[in-house]
């Protein structure tokens, strides 16, 4: 490896610590959130929502210097910030989906059991009986089928 090679190699092996070690951080995060969500926030608006002091935000700031930059003095995404951005909402929406996906045991007998309930109901109340005997349970039918849908 020649000079120009090792120098690109530790270059490329900084950023990357300075990118994973900025993204460690919950409030980092949750800067790199506020400012990506377009609204071009001074240093007071970040402070303000993020709910921290002068001091503390500085130094994160610092740190998300290949996240951020400040023009006019207000505060917007890099090109690489964008994608840490992107990342995050990414990341984010995944968890939601690993959540749904871990009870969808629960949301198939639940869903089973209301329109079970609601059959009986409306049969024990002598509601319509065309009410009764085909629509409910069509609808339950297309619910259902729906909810499967969902987690397979």
């Amino acid at each position: 490896m020649n000079d120009l090679e090792e120098k690109e190699e530790t270059t490329r092996e900084s950023l990357e610590e300075e990118v994973f070690k900025a993204l460690e951080h919950q409030l980092r995060r949750d800067i790199l959130r506020y400012v990506g969500d377009g609204k071009n926030p001074t240093f007071t608006d970040i402070m303000n929502t993020i709910r921290t002091d002068s001091p503390t935000l500085s130094y994160h700031i610092k740190i998300l210097a290949p996240f951020i930059e400040q023009r006019d003095g207000k505060y917007s995404l890099t090109p690489i910030g964008k994608a840490a951005y992107t990342l995050l909402l990414r990341t984010a929406a995944y968890n939601k989906v690993a959540l749904l996906h871990k009870k969808k045991y629960g949301a198939k007998v639940g869903n089973t059991i209301l329109w079970v309930a609601a059959i009986a109901t409306a049969a024990v109340l002598k509601v319509d009986t065309t009410l009764t005997a085909v629509i409910l349970p069509i609808l339950a039918g297309i619910s259902l089928y729906i909810t499967y849908q969902l987690f397979e």
